[in-house]
């Protein structure tokens, strides 16, 4: 009897060593993956159409799946429904993870940087916006502050200086009474027909078929907010997540976005960089 319990005991020691010793970690099998994931909206989609042909041309095998919100995307890239997250800011991801307890990060080199604008279809100037205008903005906490800072920079409120991510609750001064009102923002640029004006990323108006040129003020910090290939943490460094991203500098990538949404993204370069 204790001879075969010691035969059977020997047979699981083996059997478990040769497993150990055959199989990946499953971090060895992430890092050598080859056929990814790619989510995002469909602003997004042509980002991941461009890149696609020269990224599979390296060995990869890849698919898009379309989500509704960008926040909706990164919930999906943060549950592993998709390896890689486009479309988002590298500061929104940061906002993100701590709401979110996410671990997710942004792999170098970053892609490109959009803007937000201050839009009207009523006024042709930031002197016309009348008293008592709305003025619609993002609801999200990193472009919320942006939005408000492009309408202090114009004069249309003040906020709080000692306030560092500012929300409508930090106007102290708004002497046009202006109702800033926060919205999703993909509702932004919908939202030109009912409002005064609205702050609106490039990207929205542009696929709204409206001129992202047509501002009557933007941003002066969006070039510190780095869009590109967003990953598990433990992504950021493994060649297929690092691949995708360096499709970024290549030049007919950058020429189909560019054709497909004109005067919307700037491309980083080695003299245009992230002050981070």
């Amino acid at each position: 009897m204790l001879k075969k319990i010691l035969g059977i005991m020997s047979a699981i020691i083996m059997t478990v060593a040769f497993a150990t010793g055959c199989s990946k970690s499953s971090t060895e099998v992430e890092k050598d993956k080859k056929h990814i994931v790619v989510g995002g909206t469909s602003i997004s989609e042509v980002t991941y159409q461009a890149i696609k042909e020269k990224y599979e041309n390296m060995g990869y095998t890849t698919e898009f799946v379309s989500f509704d919100s960008n926040p909706v995307v990164l919930e999906a890239c943060n549950n592993g429904e998709v390896d890689i997250s486009l479309g988002q800011h590298k500061k929104f991801v940061s906002s993100y993870n701590e709401s979110n307890n996410g671990d997710l990060d942004m792999v170098k080199p970053y892609g490109y940087y959009t803007g937000i604008g201050l839009y009207s279809e009523k006024y042709s100037s930031v002197d016309e916006i009348p008293k008592n205008a709305k003025i619609a903005i993002m609801n999200d906490a990193m472009n919320m502050d942006i939005a408000l800072r492009i309408l202090e920079d114009v004069g249309l409120i003040k906020i709080d200086e000692s306030v560092k991510n500012a929300t409508v609750a930090d106007i102290v001064e708004n002497p046009k009474n202006i109702s800033v009102i926060d919205m999703d923002q993909a509702q932004t640029v919908t939202s030109l027909k009912d409002m005064d004006a609205a702050c609106v990323f490039f990207t929205h108006m542009s696929n709204a078929k409206k001129d992202p040129a047509t501002y009557l003020a933007r941003d002066n910090k969006m070039i510190d907010y780095p869009m590109g290939v967003i990953v598990k943490k433990e992504n950021s460094n493994a060649d297929w997540s690092v691949d995708f991203a360096k499709c970024f500098r290549d030049k007919d990538v950058q020429k189909e976005i560019n054709d497909a949404f004109p005067g919307v993204f700037e491309f980083y370069t080695d003299d245009n960089q992230v002050k981070e």
